[in-house]
């Protein structure tokens, strides 16, 4: 799930135990988490982006995103979550997609804060005529191939 600020969050899952089910070991193997999770790991590192791996254990389907009780069970038959405090009905994963949200936003800085950009560096300023960023090149010297 990505925040507004550009952190991403992802949840470690025991993916080992979810190959054992006969029902998911299919979709599981198929999924590559650990793919998808390298992947995610190399990209935020480049674009200057935080990854932010919720633990194993954090209860994000089981809390209430509104007033943060905690159910003690919640069967994945369950697909809509109800909270018994104050009411709350919601789908089981947007409850469990806000909480990873808040999740991130405890554990990270403030975002755009003014004069920065989305990595938390300075906006560049316009163009002036050269190119800018990996390809800055100065126009006089530029070869001429045909």
């Amino acid at each position: 799930m990505r925040t507004r600020c550009g952190t991403i969050v992802v949840e470690d899952l025991n993916v080992a135990g979810m190959g054992r089910n006969r029902r998911l070991s299919r979709r599981v193997a198929d999924a590559a988490f650990g793919e998808i999770r390298r992947q995610l790991s190399y990209k935020t590192r480049r674009h200057g982006t935080r990854l932010i791996v919720a633990d194993r254990w954090f209860p994000s389907s089981t809390t209430c995103s509104r007033c943060g009780a905690v159910k003690a069970k919640l069967p994945l038959s369950v697909r809509v979550f109800e909270c018994d405090t104050c009411g709350l009905v919601l789908d089981r994963d947007a409850n469990a997609g806000h909480n990873l949200v808040a999740l991130a936003t405890r554990t990270t800085r403030p975002c755009n804060q003014a004069g920065t950009g989305r990595a938390g560096g300075t906006i560049p300023s316009p163009r002036t005529g050269t190119e800018t960023g990996d390809r800055q090149q100065d126009t006089r010297t530029q070869l001429v191939l045909w």
